[in-house]
């Protein structure tokens, strides 16, 4: 049975991978497309990953900030500062 699932798993993942796509359009339709179509969904790709791109630049400086942050409490931490300044904020989820 497990077999038989691994089998599955890998013909999915296969057959997944199998359409070509252009700018995010399979290939079979990019070539029933017209030049105005093309030239839109090329402007279309470029916008998403003008975003992708400054999504992972405001993911990365915000990983650096919470780097920065954590470093300077562990730091103040140490050095016995009870200030509060540092102190961790915990959220629960639905209230509990």
């Amino acid at each position: 049975m497990r077999i038989f699932g691994l089998i599955l798993i890998s013909l999915l993942l296969v057959n997944c991978g199998a359409t070509r796509a252009i700018y995010g359009v399979p290939q079979d339709k990019w070539e029933q497309m017209s030049e105005p179509e093309r030239q839109a969904a090329i402007e279309r790709y470029e916008q998403q990953q003008a975003i992708y791109a400054e999504t992972r630049n405001q993911a990365e400086k915000a990983r650096q900030e919470a780097e920065e942050f954590a470093k300077k409490c562990h730091e103040t931490n140490d050095a016995g500062d009870t200030s509060g300044e540092c102190e961790v904020i915990t959220r629960r989820r639905f209230g509990l």
